[in-house]
């Protein structure tokens, strides 16, 4: 935001999350009034502590109480705000075959869409995931762009990844059938990077196995920095350009053997393993294994995202890959996050 300017109001939803925490930092130190929501007020704390141990004043920073899964709260959470930045996701649990979390997808994204354009919020910059945007395993397009959405019939689809598909797409229909209130999506793939305040990311067991010498299945990540990630929310916000638009949340692929490559070469005292799992094993025990399925859907990919349209119409600069795989795990190490 350009000093001199009227200070506008953002309100950020699920404020204990991993991305809505830097969201929320980055907009704070831009200079923006912060609105968060929490599940239960005690839990404001955790985001207060947080932020001043990472040297940010919260000054600026407030609360409501609001939960995906009711519509109570958030219009008055809302009223008064300029943006919506929406990061909260349903929680998924270890099933991601689970064929509820769609419906309950879909009415997060309802509750929080529809009380902002009942607010009169400007924008709504919303994180869905490139889940929404999943070609086949064996599409060799090399330019997939976001105009691509997924195949509820693709076979390796997971019902998790179909419901952040439906989400987006009922976020879609609202918007389109009112002409104020504006929109952009973010379709995040792997978000990693370092947490705050010595918490954990749900992406530390990547790097903790890694460490431990186990070996690495071909899982392709899209790696999107939670840093870069937060600042290309606030651009999504700040510019007309992206009105109605969708924007790919990733700076580039990178193998688990790539980034045990990486650590190898980092932290030479690390028994690294150099054994990869092949992907038929993978595919097999992904019949058996949820969590298989998932990695199974990462594996053999032949097809690539066009990652340029961020950086063309907002001037995303978002740091390497190498770079976002050596914080995080430095970050682990300074406080003591794993348990090797």
């Amino acid at each position: 935001m350009k000093k001199g300017h009227e200070i506008k109001k953002v309100f950020v939803t699920g404020g204990t999350g991993f991305l809505a925490g830097w969201v929320i930092r980055e907009l704070l130190e831009d200079g923006y009034q912060v609105k968060t929501s929490v599940r239960a007020m005690k839990k404001s704390q955790n985001v207060i502590k947080m932020l001043e141990k990472e040297g940010v004043s919260t000054e600026n920073l407030s609360f409501a109480v609001a939960d995906l899964s009711s519509k109570d709260g958030w219009k008055e959470a809302m009223t008064g705000c300029d943006y919506v930045i929406h990061t909260a996701s349903s929680l998924g649990g270890d099933n991601m075959d689970d064929p509820s979390l769609i419906p309950v997808a879909v009415e997060g994204a309802d509750h929080v869409i529809s009380a902002a354009i009942e607010a009169k919020v400007k924008k709504i910059v919303m994180t869905s995931s490139e889940a929404a945007s999943y070609p086949d395993k064996k599409d060799s397009n090399q330019n997939v762009k976001e105009d691509f959405w997924t195949d509820e019939n693709n076979k390796y689809v997971t019902k998790y990844m179909i419901s952040k598909l439906e989400a987006e797409k009922h976020a879609w229909k609202l918007i389109h059938q009112q002409s104020y209130t504006k929109m952009a999506t973010i379709l995040p793939g792997a978000i990693m990077g370092p947490a705050m305040g010595g918490r954990h990311s749900s992406t530390d067991l990547i790097f903790e196995s890694i460490l431990k010498g186990q070996p690495a299945p071909k899982v392709i990540y899209p790696v999107g920095d939670v840093r870069d990630l937060a600042r290309l929310h606030i651009l999504a916000m700040e510019s007309e350009k992206a009105d109605g638009e969708r924007f790919f949340g990733e700076s580039e692929e990178m193998t688990m053997p790539e980034m045990a490559n990486v650590l190898r070469a980092a932290y030479p005292d690390y028994k690294i393993s150099k054994v990869v799992i092949p992907d038929f094993v993978i595919s097999l025990m992904a019949h058996f294994n949820p969590a298989m399925k998932v990695l199974n859907t990462m594996t053999g990919l032949k097809y690539h995202r066009d990652q340029g349209k961020a950086k063309r119409l907002l001037g995303w600069n978002p740091r390497s890959a190498k770079e976002t795989v050596k914080d995080q795990v430095a970050y682990l190490m300074k406080n003591n996050l794993m348990d090797l």
